[in-house]
């Protein structure tokens, strides 16, 4: 079955359309003993996303999705991050819980790129049904409440209260169904290749990886699929995804 022109957009939600004040934290880290940039945060991502990437990946590949695959890339972050700011092991533990605890925080979630709102209501202009699908903990939509996303969209899906996470074909499914279109005319946007494009497809979408820190700018990268670097580039992909 050939593709057709979308009519539904999905999105994530946690470093697609919202970010984490990591600014904030390497501060808090900083006045710890440990000092720390928003560049050793997104280091830390990188890490935690290739580390996701290589575990689940081939499970994907072998049908066999595992459950709560945020916990690996979470890991990883952390360790990557404690390495790179020097936190002794003794105290490796617990300065990182407090971290994670900080990164569950509705209100360190509060970032919007400027160009993001308005791109949203160009997109529903066009008539576009958006949503969102997020792997989370039963407050994404509060989140995007607190920063006047939720209204830009039909509807949120958060893995927590319908009870299945990404990858698993499942929610994307869900998602179908709500929206009212089929696999072929939706297209999701993550910033996660194994957990949003890898995962999509399992459902049959395209995918549109948008890779704000450059997990994936090297030129040895073979992506099959469209990457972007910011929300906006979202614009020219569509305008090419045609049946």
């Amino acid at each position: 079955m050939t593709a057709s022109r979308p009519r539904a957009v999905f999105f994530d939600a946690g470093n697609t359309l919202i970010f984490p004040r990591v600014d904030q934290l390497a501060q808090e880290l900083t006045a710890q003993g440990y000092p720390a940039t928003v560049e050793d945060f997104y280091a830390a991502e990188r890490a935690g996303k290739q580390k996701l990437a290589s575990w689940l990946l081939p499970q994907i590949e072998n049908g066999q999705i595992p459950r709560l695959v945020d916990l690996t890339y979470w890991l990883e972050y952390l360790r990557a991050l404690a390495e790179r700011i020097g936190v002794p092991a003794g105290a490796r533990d617990q300065v990182m819980r407090r971290v994670g605890e900080r990164f569950a925080d509705v209100e360190l979630w509060s970032r919007v790129l400027p160009d993001t709102p308005p791109f949203l209501d160009s997109l529903r202009a066009e008539g576009y049904s958006l949503a969102v699908i997020s792997n989370s903990n039963g407050m994404i939509e509060q989140q995007l409440a607190r920063v006047d996303l939720a209204r830009r969209f039909d509807f949120i899906l958060d893995s927590h209260v319908v009870g299945v996470e990404k990858p698993r074909p499942e929610i994307f499914h869900m998602a179908l169904e709500r929206a009212g279109v089929e696999a072929r005319e939706a297209v999701f946007v993550g910033d996660s290749y194994a957990t949003d494009i890898a995962g999509a497809r399992t459902a049959g979408l395209r995918g549109v990886l948008l890779d704000a820190v450059g997990v994936y700018d090297h030129s040895g990268d073979q992506l099959d699929c469209p990457r972007i670097t910011a929300l906006p580039q979202l614009a020219g992909v569509l305008e090419s995804l045609t049946g």
